[in-house]
């Protein structure tokens, strides 16, 4: 008579793991990993100067006196000045910028008090009547536009490695 031998630990390692799958206790781990994925994302708007979606931020309205000076000093001494980078005078903004996940969800914050500013655009008001316009730089994806693509293949990679490696500690435990 013919028969299939296995190892009932492994069957049930396995077992614990699929139903830890159906169950979704995955979820909060993968919150974390798409939190942080995000981040990185976000660190690219800065670095690329242009919004998630690829469009680049509008230019800056003038040089400041210092960056002119020094910008002329490197010219002068046969260098290649780097250009003019928007919303990385302090880096304080940029450097803020941190993931957050509780629960099963996860996302990016930028926990400057002017971040929201430079998200959507504003206006530079004085004495009731507008001065100037703060135009939209916008670091972070749009809700009503959606996921930009990059976004999307981040978490899809997150996903599937995440649950590729679920499964197979439950195969291999």
């Amino acid at each position: 008579m013919a028969g299939i031998e296995y190892d009932k630990q492994i069957l049930a390692d396995m077992h614990r793991s699929l139903e830890g799958l159906r169950l979704g206790a995955y979820i909060p781990r993968l919150a974390q990993l798409v939190a942080v994925g995000g981040v990185k994302l976000t660190m690219d708007t800065f670095r690329n100067q242009r919004d998630p979606y690829g469009r680049p931020w509008a230019p800056l309205a003038r040089e400041r006196t210092r960056d002119r000076r020094a910008r002329m000093r490197v010219l002068a001494r046969g260098g290649k000045p780097r250009g003019g980078k928007i919303l990385i005078h302090t880096s304080r903004m940029r450097n803020s910028t941190a993931p957050i996940h509780m629960g099963r969800s996860g996302g990016v914050a930028i926990p400057t008090g002017y971040a929201a500013v430079h998200q959507d655009g504003g206006r530079v008001m004085r004495a009731g009547r507008q001065v100037g316009v703060i135009p939209r730089r916008m670091m972070l994806p749009d809700r009503a536009t959606g996921l930009p693509g990059t976004w999307q293949k981040t978490i899809q990679r997150e996903t599937v490695g995440l649950l590729t490696r679920w499964v197979n500690k439950g195969a291999r435990a």
